[in-house]
């Protein structure tokens, strides 16, 4: 079996596991707690000054609700043992990096090798259609597409992605040429493997990949929903509240107190 061969359950595993790790600075944070063990906010974001007070609150909590830190105390983070599990999927990532995508320039911190190998892993259906040519072989655009399940557009977008990430060539220079997988993409193989492992261990934490337009939505309906009000969004109750019967006045009154004393 090829080493970049991967299952289609080993897929799901690697694409959770990206969703949770391949945002931007999250290696960064991740090892910056990791190394010092416990850290309070201000000492984490004096660690990363490139990064403003509202990016690194931003950034803490996305990490602590998809589990990979913990809150031990208030304004306190540490890495859960779940996320220093991921010392190992950083180590393979940023070894894949330096063999495959280093090239010849400066020095690169390991992190940032990490974080560039997970970008070009990043986004919808990339490793969908990496899964499809490893399991296939070479395939023309229209197979290709099929066998990913991604919509057109999407896929072209994520195919033009994956050949400037060096992950993805044609077999020829005809406009029919099959896809197929670079040597970089073949090479994979240890780093799905470290992924997927990753992920099989996580606590039951939900990924955040809520969308703006969807957070938005969801908070008009909350603050709907507590006004009573059917008017934000059509639909949101099944009927509009029936108006409350009027009360006479001479009852009303009966349940003021007096003012006198």
């Amino acid at each position: 079996m090829p080493e970049h061969r991967i299952s289609a359950h080993d897929t799901a595993l690697i694409s959770k596991a990206i969703d949770r790790l391949a945002p931007r600075w999250t290696t960064w944070t991740l090892q910056t707690i990791a190394q010092h063990g416990q850290m309070r906010f201000t000492k984490i974001a004096a660690a990363m000054p490139w990064l403003s007070t509202q990016n690194t609150q931003q950034i803490l909590r996305r990490m602590h609700a998809n589990g990979l830190l913990d809150r031990p105390g208030h304004g306190v983070y540490e890495a859960s043992p779940w996320g220093r599990n991921a010392h190992s999927v950083h180590r393979t990532l940023a070894s894949w990096h330096r063999t495959h995508a280093g090239g010849s320039g400066p020095a690169v911190a390991e992190a940032e090798r990490t974080e560039d190998a997970l970008r070009r892993l990043r986004g919808e259906g990339a490793v969908d259609v990496l899964h499809a040519l490893s399991e296939h072989g070479p395939l023309p655009h229209g197979e290709l597409r099929q066998a990913s399940g991604l919509a057109t557009g999407s896929f072209y977008y994520r195919i033009r992605q994956l050949q400037q990430d060096q992950l993805l060539t044609r077999t020829g220079p005809s406009f029919g040429a099959a896809y197929t997988l670079t040597p970089a993409a073949q090479a994979l193989g240890p780093v799905y493997a470290e992924l997927a492992a990753f992920e099989s261990m996580a606590p039951y934490v939900a990924v955040q990949r809520k969308p703006a337009a969807l957070a938005t939505a969801s908070t008009t309906r909350a603050n709907a929903a507590v006004r009573r009000t059917p008017s934000a969004f059509p639909g949101l109750f099944s009927h509009a509240p029936a108006p409350q019967p009027h009360v006479p006045a001479h009852v009303t009154a009966l349940s003021h107190p007096s003012r006198t004393r």
